[in-house]
């Protein structure tokens, strides 16, 4: 299909209001990256240390009761590409200046103009022409990367598109994609003269990898491979052939160490998904977090969570960055709730196991964690197939007929699965949204998913304080200097907790499941707080999550409609 075919339409006459939509037209230059307004939110994890703090805090635990809807700004309705994904909001919306930047499931990049506070008017929806029938995988779409005069976005099926951020016109799109398995659901992240994108998609046959791109022309400048090939470190970790589609898909936007200009990125499970036995080794990069030479794309340390991995416990999700004391010294830190029901705090410099705990309820695949080196207690280095706690492996066919009647925990989502944690710098504290409950083959009639909202101190990497929800915790977290802590689960409640003790000081019922994180930010000086509404997503399906809940009518819940909405709050 020509690049005329695929040329967008910039809704509303975008290209002829230049100067009229100028409020957002300075550049954002690294060094704004690096130290980022407080009323606005300029990159994926709003920081590059990736803790979702913000400094505003005008809505607080005080004044936090009287938080009310500002605007609504309804967005295109879910809608289902060839696979059996059916479209979903997940992205964090970018704020310059009053100016929104977000997406939809199809990759569809909107500019909405909220500068005037009590309204949102979308100024042009640049449309990059998703082709339903290359839209194979998940069409969650997590955000776009602000950088120069510019927005840089994923499409679905696999184009880097860079689009002016006043106009709406599309600069470039350059084709990635390798593999027909591959989606693109990561939102960019700008770093000083590059953006790093990266497919999903390791449930599949491919190769996960994570792109340096050129900004002014979208060149490729380097590749780093998570399942590394023949002459790079870790390929020793695949027998035979069974790293050429190993998966170990990059799908969640990493962390930027500025001072050691290194990127910190968390990695997905190997493939096949639940036979370890068919990838004999540990199979590096999976189930990692590796941190990358920016300049060179080299791998400079990693830490693998569960090797030779059975469960599908992606490590994707935050990779924060922080200092706290270690052994009596200030260090800098590299926190994660991992799927697999345990937090660690891993060194920043070399990768080593600090400390960490058990977060989840219910862990059964390992006994534990080695307090020394991280690693679970059944992990044998001289095996090539790990049996760790044989009983909780299920087959391949994980919810067919032929699988056998048993079951592990946590979740097969974890646990903390991809959604944005946060760490608030007053308490010392990091919080993670999780899912409580277990995967069966045959669930069994009454089997219950709940979820919680856990406090992480991280000095000890133990659990300081949890709160139970009634669903699962889904969407992410903020955290603000206002000593609050904002989240949101699959029943529809978004709600905001006293940072220390957890109690629930507000909520609202948005009427759906909650799949995207929040952000703040203001508008002439006033606060406001967003969040994205649309589930989509697996067959798993979001209302039946929430009617496995328990709530009072958590069976009503199988009635949930899906829509696709951004609310926007203040008080």
């Amino acid at each position: 299909m020509s690049f005329l075919n695929r040329s967008r339409i910039a809704i509303a006459g975008a290209l002829l209001l230049g100067t009229a939509l100028s409020a957002s037209a300075a550049d954002v230059t690294f060094e704004r990256l690096v130290n980022p307004e407080p009323g606005n939110w300029l990159s994926n994890n709003m920081t590059y240390d990736s803790n979702r703090y913000s400094t505003l805090d005008e809505i607080n635990k005080d004044t936090v009761k009287g938080l009310k809807l500002a605007f609504a700004v309804p967005m295109a309705p879910p809608s289902q590409g060839s696979s059996f994904a059916s479209s979903a909001l997940q992205g964090t919306p970018l704020v310059e200046d009053g100016i929104m930047f977000t997406t939809d499931g199809w990759g569809r990049v909107y500019r909405i103009d909220m500068t005037q506070g009590d309204r949102g008017y979308i100024d042009w929806i640049m449309d990059p022409k998703t082709d339903p029938e290359l839209a194979t995988g998940l069409l969650n779409n997590r955000g776009v990367a602000l950088y120069g005069d510019s927005i840089y976005s994923m499409s679905p099926d696999g184009r880097f598109i860079r689009t002016d951020k006043v106009t709406g016109e599309v600069k470039f799109e350059i084709e990635t994609q390798q593999n027909p398995v591959e989606y693109f659901s990561m939102a960019p992240l700008a770093i000083d003269g590059m953006i790093i994108v990266g497919p999903g998609g390791g449930d599949g046959p491919m190769r996960g990898r994570l792109e340096a791109r050129d900004p002014e022309t979208g060149d490729l400048i380097w590749t780093f491979w998570t399942v590394p090939g023949p002459g790079e470190p870790g390929h020793e970790s695949w027998k035979d052939e069974a790293w050429k589609v190993g998966g170990a898909a990059t799908w969640v936007t990493g962390s930027y160490d500025v001072e050691r200009n290194e990127l910190v990125y968390g990695i997905g499970n190997p493939y096949p998904d639940f036979e370890p036995q068919k990838r004999p080794g540990d199979n590096l990069y999976s189930n990692s977090t590796v941190a990358v030479d920016a300049a060179t794309g080299k791998i400079n340390w990693h830490f693998q969570y569960t090797p030779n991995d059975a469960w599908d416990f992606d490590e994707t999700g935050t990779m924060q960055l922080y200092t706290t004391e270690v052994r009596g010294k200030e260090t800098k830190v590299v926190g994660h709730f991992a799927r697999n029901g345990f937090f660690y705090n891993l060194d920043a410099g070399t990768g080593a196991y600090i400390n960490g705990s058990q977060y989840s309820d219910k862990v059964t695949w390992t006994a534990g964690i080695d307090p020394k080196t991280g690693m679970p207690v059944e992990y044998d280095a001289t095996k090539d197939v790990q049996t760790y706690i044989p009983e909780t492996r299920l087959n391949a066919s994980l919810f067919g007929p032929d699988a056998p009647d048993q079951s592990y925990c946590p979740y097969i989502e974890g646990g903390v699965n991809m959604y944005p944690t946060s760490y608030s710098p007053i308490t010392k504290l990091n919080y993670g949204l999780g899912i409580e409950g277990c995967s069966f083959a045959t669930r069994p009639e009454g089997e219950v998913l709940t979820g919680s909202l856990t406090a992480i101190d991280v000095a000890t990497g133990t659990v300081a304080k949890k709160l139970d929800l009634t669903s699962t915790g889904r969407g992410g977290t903020i955290a603000t200097a206002g000593r609050i802590v904002f989240g949101g689960s699959t029943n529809g409640d978004f709600f905001a907790v006293d940072d220390t003790t957890l109690e629930r000081l507000w909520n609202i019922n948005l009427g759906t499941t909650i799949d995207a994180p929040p952000i703040t930010f203001t508008v002439d000086g006033k606060q406001y707080i967003a969040i994205m509404v649309g589930p989509g997503g697996i067959p798993l399906d979001f209302h039946k999550y929430a009617a496995m809940g328990t709530d009072p009518k958590a069976d009503t819940y199988v009635n949930m409609q899906k829509s696709s909405t951004l609310y926007v709050f203040t008080l």
